[in-house]
């Protein structure tokens, strides 16, 4: 995976993935192709990404906030998020597939497989930057 700021993931209270930022174009572009297949980390949170959705396309659904699986490996699970609560989830597979949203979104959660039925429409999330909870916890 590639390195940047990190993001914790939390549902219902419960830590649930640990993910990398990506607000560039090139890393929202990318997101986890070329990636090692995301799986559990050693505390048993779900790895993955966090794709930004620019300002400008957040009030569209459907194609212009699409991911593709164009060059992936393996299956993934992705959800829309908007207001910190999924909008829509796909389990993505393999191949000349693209996937859009059928709501509006500000950001795109791609995950391993395994995540797909641990999350649901509807579900809200706590989204924290890692940075600034190391810096908290050691002050």
């Amino acid at each position: 995976m590639i390195k940047n700021r990190r993001l914790l993931i939390n549902k219902n209270g419960i830590n649930f993935a640990l993910v990398n930022d990506c607000r560039t174009a090139w890393e929202i572009g990318k997101g986890l192709l070329g990636a090692e297949e995301p799986a559990l980390d050693e505390n048993n949170l779900f790895e993955g990404v966090l794709l930004r959705i620019p300002a400008w396309r957040q009030k569209y659904s459907g194609l212009i906030n699409s991911i593709h699986m164009i060059g992936m490996r393996y299956p993934i699970s992705v959800f829309w998020i908007s207001d910190c609560r999924i909008v829509d989830k796909v389990l993505a597979v393999p191949g000349c597939h693209i996937y859009s949203p059928s709501h509006p979104a500000s950001a795109v959660l791609e995950l391993p497989e395994a995540a797909f039925d641990k999350l649901d429409v509807g579900d809200s999330l706590k989204i924290s930057d890692i940075d600034c909870l190391i810096s908290t916890q050691t002050e």
